[in-house]
């Protein structure tokens, strides 16, 4: 009697300790990456964002937690300042009564040294379509928030990847997309700081294909966007060659899509990185993660490298690791490990893995 008791402690003991810490500590990988899990408020946790502010170098991360279109999903924020081996327990900035907060992105503006945080915003369990950008901000590096207050009110906006700069720092180029039509479309928010405007541009053609992530090519006022494709068949991509005022008619890559969160990035050295499930259609789960590499602004990807595959705890458990944000800090971790990456881990959490170009190139 007392043998299977104590086979059944030492299973549920053998369970415990495989249960993953959300503690936000960084540990070191046998394949020279570093990782952390970070600590969520709520449970349902998806659609993680990464910046950098400056001249501290702290790293910010936002997602939302709750639970996608349920009412009170929230914006959480966790931090990672210089030195600390732990990122700062999550804790929420925004959040609405009955309303559903979801796809936040960071902007840190370096000149006002504001921390700016947009989101859609919606009611809770009510669709898409009505879904607006909401805006709150931090001055004093992510500790205290203003109120949030509407930013872009047309029914179904909704934002996703990364802000960037206009060529003459004059303004920004904001990446949004419209839900209010089965398929979706894609346009860019526009700003000019001289007179704090902000003008819409539409992507031409861009039906089904929705959360542009753009990038500058060489430094010039050449861009390239990339697309989720809602059809789940490949990533898309379009060009400007005017600064974003005007774009070509979307072409497909060799990249598959899975009607999942992409991003693209380029690195100080010009090379560009991709993030995306390495798989199209929608029946499997959102696996694997992927990064890819590119030296010739994103037409091929010579360069390809699983980020995550299983479950850390459970080989054989295959979740959802998916919407990935990627950045490359002006300061380098040990071994140089300066590209960081967050993902949503089954919607158990969010993911931080830190790597380097090297650690690409090296493969599957």
């Amino acid at each position: 009697m007392l043998l299977p008791i104590l086979l059944s402690l030492f299973i549920y003991l053998r369970l415990l300790n495989a249960i993953i810490p959300f503690d936000g500590i960084i540990h070191r990988s046998t394949d020279g990456t570093s990782y952390a899990y970070l600590s969520p408020p709520k449970t349902g946790n998806h659609a993680s964002f990464i910046e950098q502010m400056t001249p501290s170098g702290t790293l910010a991360v936002a997602w939302f937690t709750g639970g996608e279109n349920e009412p009170n999903c929230s914006i959480a924020l966790s931090l990672l300042h210089i030195g600390s081996q732990q990122f700062t327990p999550g804790v929420i900035v925004s959040e609405r009564a009955n309303y559903s907060n979801q796809n936040p992105v960071l902007f840190w503006d370096n000149q006002t040294q504001i921390l700016h945080l947009y989101h859609s915003s919606q009611l809770g369990n009510a669709g898409e379509t009505n879904s607006q950008i909401w805006h709150v901000q931090s001055k004093d590096q992510g500790a205290t928030w203003s109120t949030a207050e509407p930013f872009y009110t047309m029914s179904g906006s909704f934002d996703r990847n990364r802000i960037i700069p206009t060529m003459n720092n004059d303004g920004v180029l904001f990446p949004c997309y419209n839900t209010t039509t089965n398929s979706g479309y894609s346009f860019i928010l526009r700003s000019s700081f001289i007179n704090s405007s902000w003008t819409r541009i539409n992507l031409p053609l861009t039906n089904n294909l929705i959360q542009p992530s753009i990038i500058r090519l060489n430094n010039s006022p050449q861009l390239r966007s990339f697309f989720r494709d809602r059809n789940a068949q490949s990533i898309y991509y379009a060009d400007s060659n005017d600064d974003g005022s005007t774009w070509s008619i979307p072409k497909v890559t060799s990249l598959p899509n899975n009607d999942a969160g992409i991003e693209s990035y380029t690195l100080k050295n010009g090379a560009v990185l991709m993030t995306f499930n390495n798989l199209n259609g929608t029946q499997q789960p959102r696996s694997p993660l992927t990064i890819a590499l590119s030296y010739d602004n994103g037409l091929n990807w010579p360069y390809k490298r699983n980020i995550q595959i299983h479950a850390d705890d459970n080989t054989t458990y295959i979740g959802e690791y998916s919407y990935p944000s990627l950045l490359q800090t002006s300061w380098t971790a040990e071994n140089d490990n300066d590209i960081h990456l967050v993902y949503t881990y089954d919607r158990q959490t969010i993911k931080y893995v830190r790597f380097n170009e090297k650690w690409i190139k090296q493969g599957f």
